[in-house]
């Protein structure tokens, strides 16, 4: 009987320990690659640079050590792939931060993150083509006070 009851109980505390957080999300960004900003304006993955000819490209700075910026969402975010400065003479296709958060039922001025870090200049847009997910990230009052946007780009 005493084999039973401590199986039992080996059983029991190793499925309660899973049961606290049935809620909880992990969230872990995929984001390795460096992103790229064009002509201080837009952020964009690094594939955009393989959709355009090497003679549009005017001048290009690779850091690697830089962030986009210093606040981030996720600790994941702590390490950083690098950032890509280029001046690049082509037309994309562009979602302002305004754009988004409209569209999204938020207000216009709210914060917008990019894999994970805070765009803090509202005049930068974001490259349609690099987007691969934009998730609403809800005010907690602990890390957010205003929901905000989080735009997945590789």
């Amino acid at each position: 009987m005493k084999p039973i009851l401590t199986i039992f109980l080996i059983i029991l505390l190793g499925t309660s320990t899973f049961a606290q957080n049935q809620n909880s999300i992990i969230s872990i960004m995929k984001a390795e690659k460096p992103i790229l900003i064009i002509n201080d304006s837009i952020i964009g993955s690094i594939d955009l640079l393989n959709k355009i000819s090497s003679d549009k490209i005017q001048e290009m700075n690779v850091f690697k050590e830089r962030k986009l910026s210093s606040n981030y969402l996720f600790i994941e975010n702590e390490k950083s792939a690098g950032i890509i400065i280029a001046n690049i003479n082509h037309e994309f296709k562009l979602k302002s931060q305004k754009e988004l958060n409209l569209f999204f039922g938020l207000n216009e001025e709210n914060s917008i993150y990019v894999n994970g870090y805070l765009i803090e200049n509202k005049n930068q847009n974001i490259s349609s083509e690099s987007i691969v997910g934009i998730k609403l990230i809800k005010a907690d009052n602990f890390r957010l006070k205003k929901p905000v946007l989080n735009i997945e780009i590789e």
